[in-house]
């Protein structure tokens, strides 16, 4: 049954893509004929079809060339969406030089539409399928059941990649720990958006082959950080006299601080660390991108914030903006601005508000908070080069002191507006917490990866605390 899902996943994902394309395809036709820009050319919707469905194969095949339907989803499902927009991106460049080398006569205005449609809409079936595959964990005989063996620091962090990573077909049904104080002990791991999946400690080594009959498990993953080789080489052996299928997860996330590649020489794997590469023509055109696109923000916004402005005068006494003291590249402090949300006696240094129904926070302020808005002025900030459009967030001095040389990381790239950590469940807790999101960005940063967290921005701005 597993292996069917399987199969039939991996061809269900691209036909989805597929019908999806042509039908973007289709409604920017009509879109055309209902504004009757341009030529005002009507041509019979065989022909439009046809040049749909040819879009539509040649864009699934270049998405397959780029990994768009790669098993890793990626932290967040973000990869899957990056790769969606570099395969449409290159799709519609090779589409664009066809049919001006060809002088096909089919309206541009089509072709212009269809590009960002296409996107916006393979964009929110990506997410349904993600979440839809999320929920597919808990059918009978989908997807292979688990066991963690180890509910320390290594195995909360196992289960965090496993919930953000549906299409490994992976059903972590519990933890397995020999500390026997630890039973029952329930542990959640938010993924996309405010998505969750919570998980308990079943019971200890010596339950397993009673745990293995009762839940239907398939294999028991051993993530022990603090475990000596001893006891991990008697943890297996166990493992294998229960005749349970075992694999094992090394504990070198914390000595390898990026990217692993896994050689062989004769028997021996060789584990090599292989550090991120910005290049200088992606550094430019991100700090182009973020002065024409912070640029263009403020203008189009301007609006709304000058609304915001008189909205917040009139709720309260007090200014319109609230500076607030930051660490960015490399250390260097600078002032965040937001628009003020909270009462004037409030310590600006105090623990946020973990919900919208703190006494601190004015009634235009939970408003501005839950849509995300008091973050706008941040604009100025990237005008002013103190920080990017997409990024980590920037964090406070006095936390900042308290950082590790694995903390001490997120210092190596500017902070942003927006990034991983605003799209997860885990927004609701500090920012050093959950490291997960921002080392996953400095590891994989790269234009079109920016591109598609703030696709995932502007669809998910109204759903912040």
């Amino acid at each position: 049954m597993e292996k069917i899902y399987k199969i039939a996943l991996w061809f269900l994902l691209p036909i989805i893509d597929f019908v999806t394309i042509i039908f973007s395809g289709m409604l920017s036709y009509g879109v055309y004929r209902i504004l009757e820009i341009g030529q005002k050319a009507v041509y019979p919707l065989s022909d439009v079809f046809r040049v749909c469905f040819f879009v539509g194969i040649g864009s699934v095949f270049i998405m397959i060339l780029v990994g768009g339907y790669q098993k890793e989803s990626g932290l967040l499902n973000v990869e899957e969406v990056k790769s969606t927009v570099k395969g449409m991106s290159i799709s519609f460049l090779c589409f664009s030089m066809v049919m001006v080398l060809m002088r096909y006569n089919m309206p541009r205005y089509v072709l212009v539409f269809s590009y960002p449609l296409s996107i916006i809409l393979l964009v929110i079936e990506k997410n349904l399928c993600h979440r839809l595959l999320s929920m597919s964990r808990a059918v009978p005989g989908m997807t292979r059941r688990i066991l963690i063996y180890g509910a320390g620091e290594l195995g909360q962090e196992l289960f965090r990649a496993i919930a953000n990573s549906p299409k490994r077909g992976i059903h972590p049904v519990g933890f397995v720990d020999d500390a026997a104080e630890l039973k029952g002990t329930s542990y959640r791991s938010s993924s996309f958006h405010n998505s969750s999946m919570t998980i308990s400690v079943l019971g200890t080594g010596r339950d397993l082959p009673t745990l293995v009959k009762t839940h239907k498990i398939d294999e028991a993953w051993v993530a022990i950080s603090n475990a000596r080789n001893d006891t991990l080489i008697r943890i297996l052996k166990r493992l294998r006299a229960k005749k349970i299928s075992a694999a094992f997860i090394p504990n070198l996330y914390k000595v390898f601080h990026h990217d692993m590649k896994i050689d062989k020489v004769g028997p021996l794997p060789i584990v090599r660390e292989v550090k991120p590469h910005r290049s200088h023509p992606y550094l430019m055109v991100k700090k182009t991108g973020d002065i024409i696109g912070a640029g263009l923000l403020i203008i189009v916004l301007l609006p709304v914030i000058l609304w915001i402005a008189v909205a917040i005068k009139r709720d309260t006494a007090g200014p319109v903006f609230f500076c607030h003291k930051r660490i960015g590249l490399k250390g260097v402090s600078f002032n965040m601005v937001k628009f003020r949300t909270m009462t004037t006696d409030t310590d600006p240094y105090a623990v946020n508000p973990l919900n919208t129904d703190d006494g601190r926070i004015t009634r235009v302020g939970r408003f501005l908070r839950k849509t995300s808005l008091d973050e706008l002025p941040q604009l100025l900030n990237v005008l002013r080069g103190d920080m990017s459009l997409v990024g980590p967030r920037p964090e406070m001095p006095f936390i900042v002191d308290t950082y590790t040389d694995l903390h001490r990381q997120r210092l190596e790239v500017k902070p942003g507006i927006t990034g991983l950590w605003q799209l997860s469940g885990d927004r609701a807790n500090p920012i050093h917490h959950n490291m997960d999101y921002d080392l996953y960005y400095i590891k994989h940063q790269s234009f079109f990866l920016d591109i598609a967290i703030l696709i995932e921005t502007v669809f998910f701005a109204f759903s912040g605390i």
